[in-house]
């Protein structure tokens, strides 16, 4: 796998095998990249991701990878490194950043590193772990050659916190598909009956981890509210987390367990979100917000906090509604008047193919392979 005139050898390194956020922002950049240009390999842990890049006929190598500070592997993926000598190793996450820099540090490899989380508004929820991450952070861009940040938000963090230089961090949004095979009829429909869901129902629902992060509880509290309204609106929540038992409990706690859907982790979010009348997304941070154009191509008008990266995608009353970060009171009347003014509905959908161009699969992926051949000139 060496590098010729025309070709750069890429082992792209993540840290996490689910099918959310930036492993989601992985299998992007693989479906699109250059293969005449590009040689690329993939190292990851065990999971579902696995067998997305198999279909996209990359090789894949699984080693589990334990916590940031994993020695073994570490020791594995520097031997895979030596092995195959590729041009560039691109790691994605805290976990895969300090594993393949750390692995290829007195290696001849060229470093790039994107940021996915880390904002000013991202906390950890113990201080010394926080900060021992930040340190750990700086130390690991002296082994790195550039960053990308996911948004400005992301940027803007990475420079203030001093974690790199400005001229060694670039900003590459992440991007989508904005045309999408039509939906059957059918899987939509086998979603409303699985979660017993009519068509009379309101629907609100988000997508995402049950984190801290994500604040899912807000948007439980908040829709306590609704329903006391309208008692056949309906709250759907999709994905899985740490945080999932407590949200449970805080949904029997409101007495709402006839009327909030726990729906898993869902490979192909797009026909539940076609059942949605509403998308919310509440987080206290957010670096990007993939979801959020999910939402848009499937055409569900959008509430969202005005945090991190969202602000970015969302312009308020233009294409989606943007409201300060856990105050229920407040994300409970936004969701009310927005289901109620089916003019603005109109409004904000009816804006949403152009800002799904501008967050194209094909800007980000063009961008991306800019960086790696940059590196050698």
């Amino acid at each position: 796998m060496k590098r010729t005139k025309t070709t750069l050898s890429v082992f792209e390194i993540i840290g996490d095998s689910s099918l959310t956020g930036a492993p989601r922002h992985l299998l992007t950049l693989l479906e699109g990249i250059n293969r005449h240009k590009f040689v690329v390999s993939v190292i990851c842990p065990p999971g579902p991701l696995v067998n997305e890049i198999k279909k996209l006929k990359f090789p894949v190598f699984q080693i589990p990878m334990s916590g940031r500070a994993d020695v073994s592997a570490i020791n594995a993926v520097a031997k895979l490194l030596k092995k195959y000598d590729p041009d560039i190793i691109h790691t994605h996450g805290q976990r895969a950043g300090l594993i393949g820099r750390t692995a290829a540090r007195k290696l001849p490899i060229k470093r790039v590193h994107t940021e996915h989380t880390y904002t000013h508004e991202f906390r950890l929820h113990n201080p010394l772990l926080h900060w021992s991450h930040l340190r750990a952070m700086r130390m690991l861009d002296r082994w790195t050659d550039q960053v990308i940040a996911v948004s400005n938000a992301v940027k803007k963090f990475m420079i203030d916190a001093r974690l790199t230089k400005p001229n060694k961090i670039v900003m590459i949004y992440n991007g989508i598909n904005p045309h999408i095979a039509k939906i059957a009829e059918t899987e939509i429909e086998n979603f409303r009956k699985k979660f017993d869901l009519n068509k009379t129902d309101i629907v609100i629902g988000t997508v995402g981890s049950f984190n801290t992060a994500k604040d899912t509880a807000t948007l439980i509290r908040a829709f306590a509210r609704i329903a006391a309204k309208w008692p056949q609106a309906k709250l759907v929540l999709i994905g899985s987390g740490p945080l999932k038992r407590d949200l449970t409990n805080l949904t029997k706690k409101l007495k709402l367990e006839d009327k909030v859907t726990f729906a898993g982790s869902i490979d192909n979010v797009l026909p539940a979100m076609k059942t949605f009348d509403l998308f919310v997304l509440p987080s206290l941070s957010e670096a990007f917000g993939i979801t959020l154009l999910e939402a848009m191509r499937a055409e569900v008008p959008i509430v969202a906090s005005r945090v991190g990266g969202i602000p970015e995608i969302i312009t308020n009353n233009l294409n989606g509604i943007l409201v300060e970060p856990k105050q229920p009171k407040k994300l409970a009347a936004a969701i009310l008047n927005l289901v109620n003014d089916k003019r603005l509905q109109r409004k904000l959908v009816g804006n949403y193919p152009q800002t799904l161009q501008k967050f194209s699969a094909d800007k980000m992926v063009h961008a991306t392979e800019q960086v790696y051949s940059d590196l050698f000139r």
